[in-house]
């Protein structure tokens, strides 16, 4: 038996919690369907019992954008379980803490730190990488800083919430 693969799957504006058991069962919003996967993207979709089916195609890559449904295309964004509670947790994986600190979003081991005191940040600029249940999550500064402490180092343990870098806001000279 394989685990059960978790996700949050977004059409449009709609959220769906997706659960996939690899015995061809697919859980959406609590309700069972059984998959027939075809090549390309493509399978057959139906409830149990049900002799009515559906062709869903999804586009390929590791992060679709697409699917559709008996040929009618569908926006859609798709985050794992981890992805979709970092993103509940302050808008994904990129913040945490204030702006004067950025805190781990997750309990996890620090991989990476990519900062030193002194250093000027953008925001967006990439600072910590938190290993979190075989995953890596780049942690990013919010907004324009200048890193006063670094207070984690590549192999540390961390608790969500930890301070992970002290922060003092900054304008950059270009601005």
């Amino acid at each position: 038996m394989t685990a059960v693969q978790r996700f949050r799957v977004r059409v449009g504006e709609r959220d769906h919690q997706v659960e996939i058991d690899g015995d061809a069962r697919v859980r959406v919003d609590g309700e069972i369907y059984e998959v027939v996967p075809g090549p390309e993207g493509r399978a057959l979709v139906r409830r149990p019992g049900d002799t009515t089916q559906r062709l869903v195609t999804i586009a390929p890559g590791n992060a679709p954008t697409q699917a559709s449904v008996d040929g009618l295309v569908h926006i859609i964004s798709v985050l794992t379980a981890q992805q979709a509670a970092l993103a509940d947790l302050g808008g994904t994986a990129r913040r945490g803490g204030d702006a004067r600190t950025i805190a781990s979003p997750m309990p996890g081991r620090i991989v990476r730190v990519m900062v030193a005191e002194g250093d000027e940040l953008a925001a967006d600029a990439p600072v910590v990488i938190v290993e979190a249940m075989k995953m890596e999550n780049e942690v990013r500064a919010v907004h324009p800083a200048k890193v006063v402490r670094v207070a984690v180092s590549a192999g540390d343990t961390v608790d969500a919430g930890q301070v992970l870098v002290e922060l003092e806001p900054h304008v950059p000279a270009s601005a």
